[in-house]
This record gives C-alpha cells, sequence and structure tokens, in this order.
C-alpha cells in the first residue's frame, strides 16, 4: 500500500510544491532555476497592475484579465520551481 502511495505522489503537483517549499525552508540549496521560478510565482501573485484594479474598482472583465494573467504568471513559476526540484532529485 505504501508503494501504491508513494507511486502516486509522483504525479501529484502539490507534492512537488512540498518538497520545495520544504527545500526552502531547510535552508537547503537552491539552484538559480529555483529561484527564478520562486520570484516568478512571487510577482503573479503581488503583481500591482491586478491590485491595482482590484482596489480601485476595475470594471470586471478588467479585473478578470488581470487576475488570469497573474494566475498563469503564478503557474509558470510552479513549473519552473517543480522542473528545478525534480532535476536536482536526479543528481
Amino acid at each position: 500500500m505504501r508503494a501504491v502511495i508513494a507511486g502516486l505522489t509522483k504525479w501529484c503537483a502539490y507534492s512537488h510544491i512540498f518538497k520545495a517549499l520544504t527545500v526552502l525552508v531547510n535552508g537547503g540549496q537552491i539552484s538559480e532555476q529555483m529561484r527564478a521560478g520562486r520570484n516568478i510565482a512571487l510577482l503573479g501573485i503581488f503583481c500591482p497592475f491586478f491590485w491595482i484594479a482590484l482596489f480601485t474598482g476595475a470594471e470586471a472583465s478588467s479585473l478578470a484579465f488581470h487576475a488570469t494573467h497573474s494566475g498563469i504568471v503564478f503557474l509558470i513559476g510552479v513549473a519552473i520551481m517543480v522542473a528545478s526540484l525534480k532535476k536536482q532529485q536526479q543528481k
């Protein structure tokens, strides 16, 4: 049963994100690619265009556009972090 669960976690993106976060929290070595992914993801979350649109009461379509863009940028950053973690584990 344990082997089945371990096999399934390889396909779960959240487990990869958790591993990337534990490397960051435990002070482990992070590659430049991991740092870039982290920075991109943070830019997606803290995108000033989205927050300005949200707090100034922009139209719903404009707010949806900025939220979608911020979400895509965040996901790209997370994908880079996961790829970097996989590469680090193969070494």
